[in-house]
């Protein structure tokens, strides 16, 4: 077993019962610390109190994920992450951020797996003994018609892209509940969770019952000042290729002339997780440019702005890289 990594059927020993962990409820039917109506109290009770917080990203090997988790560690945070199954990622990763003085741990994981997000939440906790955030970033795009739409294709997409997402979600406010921590969850959608294109009924249509499921999600978790919060980013360059080389006219399509980057998601993630945020919970951020903005500049808005058969030939690229490189 390699460290830093969940083996295949692995098992965490007292970790078990957390499928039966129970809240228990005060009077009043509010959870236990709010039967007047207040929040509970938050003083730490199993928590690590070395007083660095931890982050925990999934999909941290390359791209939005990459970028987020190295925002977080040179603002002062430990960062858990996770990889499919780029591990050289992986490793170059946890080296930047040990290079920023932040302690790093990565696990393999598989957002499709039922068992995969529960077990590295407590596989992370176990390591570093708290969880004050965490990212459920790890997600691959995938396009079909309904035309030729299988069983297969949409239990797969659903499994990976809101199942795990939920999972992941479920297993850190337990923790975090558990240890008494007022913590952040933050889920990375997408602006097709909001705009229809074609062929992305089933992507987009996952990522809007993130941000669906999210609000409720504030809800439950408000009384133990756990926030629940999403970001949409859109036209992000997340290979770093030129637009140019690519004859792919994003920056046409952006109302604020350029693709986004890592960056622009990273910022706005670390505000989310921190303190500057923690009167805000149940929201999504949108962070496009204005790409999905309902009135668009002159010239721009007209019925296909990319040819589409570009368009579908982009993400067969994008998708055989993907699997390529195991990324």
């Amino acid at each position: 077993m390699t460290a830093g990594t969940i083996p295949s059927g692995a098992s965490f020993g007292d970790f078990s019962d957390r499928l039966s962990m129970k809240i228990p409820d005060g009077a009043n039917g509010f959870p236990r610390g709010r039967e007047d109506g207040w929040i509970l109290n938050t003083q730490k009770q199993g928590a690590d109190q070395s007083g660095r917080k931890v982050a925990l990203v999934t999909g941290a090997s390359h791209g939005i994920g990459m970028g987020i988790a190295l925002k977080m560690a040179a603002n002062g945070w430990d960062v858990a992450f996770s990889f499919r199954n780029n591990e050289e990622g992986a490793r170059t990763v946890k080296g930047q951020i040990e290079e920023r003085g932040a302690k790093a741990l990565y696990y393999r994981a598989e957002m499709g797996d039922p068992d995969s997000p529960a077990e590295l939440v407590d596989r992370a906790h176990a390591d570093f003994g708290r969880i004050d955030a965490i990212v459920c970033n790890a997600a691959r795009d995938r396009r079909f018609s309904i035309l030729n739409a299988t069983a297969e294709d949409l239990n797969a997409m659903t499994a990976q892209l809101y199942t795990g997402q939920m999972l992941c979600a479920g297993a850190a406010a337990r923790w975090m509940v558990r240890d008494g921590i007022p913590g952040s969850i933050l889920f990375i959608t997408s602006v097709h969770g909001q705009m229809a294109t074609t062929t992305d009924f089933c992507y987009g249509g996952m990522k809007a019952a993130l941000e669906r499921s999210a609000k409720s999600l504030a809800l439950e978790l408000s009384p133990y000042r756990i926030r629940v919060n999403c970001i949409a980013p859109g036209a992000i360059n997340i290979f770093h290729v030129d637009d140019a080389t690519r004859k792919y006219p994003y920056s046409g399509m952006v109302p604020l002339g350029r693709q986004g980057t890592e960056e622009d998601i990273a910022e706005a993630a670390l505000f989310l997780c921190g303190d500057g945020a923690s009167y805000i919970t149940g929201e999504t951020l949108r962070i496009d440019g204005g790409f999905a903005l309902p009135g668009v500049p002159e010239g721009w808005a007209q019925a296909y702005p990319v040819e589409m058969g570009f368009v579908k030939n982009s993400y067969r690229i994008m998708t055989e890289r993907e699997e390529k490189e195991h990324v």
